[in-house]
């Protein structure tokens, strides 16, 4: 062999010696790294957990509802005139029998007078007329008369006392009354509108319509669940005391009235509400708390928790959830009762993962 042979020979040896020890040295230290890693504990979650039991789900349907004092009235005035005298301030709370506004009436007490004198001397007519009768010295007739005068009289003085006294307008009721701009000395039309009474009272009605529907099983008497913030606890129970009596003919939906007992001094006319009704009867069903189902792109998912080889992992079940109830949701498949799944904590597991629990059934 030539020495230019011998020359790449012991390259080619070089080299190869070289790429061996490289290779030796990176399996060396890949085999170290699987013995750390072997060595190292596995991952584990810490959730809580909870059995799937089987419980009932009662069919609701939610709406808005509006409150309604139980008593209201819009004050408008009879007859025209000029106001004189406001008996009650905006926002006001007025009594039963309280005055409210008075009109000017010196021209009806002017003509009461006339006609309160016109009465008076047809009695006396009347008084004379009916001695006179008894002595035969006047006819049936003019007695007749004198009758019907003294009728008449007193009835244009009684209609204008009526019309006097319309022109004093008091409150029906207790009430808050609404905001005003009227002053003394307004002159008011017919018919307009003087201010909005609401009746001061210990509970209120909350109105709610359902669609049509979905109210075979609401009936008054039954319950609703009233939610508001303004609520005490932000919930109570109200009772169906009324329906209307026909389907409302633009959006196919039926009006209820439910009486939400001490809750008027809570709840101001006209604010709305969350009302929940109860639309059919208990349905078995299982539930599991809310937390436990996570979404994904292929669907509504828990995590099932399964013992392998003595240690507790997180498996993946896709589910499909029906209503929630509360702080639990309805499972209509893909579990079964007594199942244990992950609960709060949930959102920390993936597929395998080695869980610890605090469910003593699970160990």
């Amino acid at each position: 062999m030539s020495r230019q042979g011998l020359a790449w020979l012991a390259v080619t040896l070089g080299m190869a010696g070289v790429l061996g020890g490289l290779g030796y040295y990176k399996y060396a230290e890949i085999e170290t790294a699987i013995a750390a890693a072997a060595a190292f504990p596995e991952q584990r979650e810490s959730v809580e957990s909870a059995r799937v039991h089987r419980g009932e789900w009662t069919p609701t349907s939610s709406a808005v509802g509006t409150v309604v004092a139980m008593r209201q009235v819009e004050i408008r005035n009879e007859l025209p005139g000029t106001v004189v005298e406001i008996g009650f301030a905006s926002g006001d709370i007025v009594e039963a029998g309280q005055m409210l506004v008075r009109f000017d009436t010196r021209q009806e007490m002017a003509g009461l007078a006339a006609a309160q004198a016109d009465a008076e001397l047809a009695r006396v007519t009347l008084e004379r007329r009916k001695k006179l009768r008894d002595k035969q010295n006047v006819s049936e007739q003019a007695l007749d008369e004198a009758q019907q005068q003294y009728a008449s009289a007193i009835a244009r003085a009684r209609n204008l006392q009526v019309g006097i006294d319309k022109k004093t307008i008091a409150a029906p009721f207790d009430a808050r009354i609404g905001l005003t701009d009227l002053q003394p000395g307004a002159y008011l039309d017919e018919g307009t509108s003087i201010a909005m009474l609401q009746g001061v009272d210990e509970d209120a009605f909350v109105d709610f319509s359902l669609p049509q529907d979905s109210v075979a099983a609401v009936r008054p008497g039954a319950s609703v669940m009233l939610a508001a913030a303004q609520i005490p606890g932000g919930t109570r129970a109200a009772e169906i005391i009324a329906e209307d009596a026909s389907v409302d003919g633009a959006n196919r939906t039926v009006r209820f009235r439910a009486l939400a007992k001490g809750l008027g001094g809570a709840l101001r006319p006209g604010a709305f509400v969350d009302v929940v009704a109860e639309i059919g009867m208990p349905v078995p069903t299982l539930l599991v708390p809310l937390t436990a189902v996570r979404r994904s792109p292929y669907g509504e998912l828990v995590y099932l928790l399964v013992e392998e080889d003595g240690k507790l992992r997180a498996r993946q079940r896709i589910v499909k959830t029906g209503p929630v109830q509360g702080d639990e949701i309805a499972i209509r498949d893909g579990l079964a009762e007594g199942d244990l799944v992950a609960a709060a904590g949930s959102f920390k597991l993936r597929e395998g993962l080695l869980v610890v629990t605090q469910d003593a059934s699970a160990n």
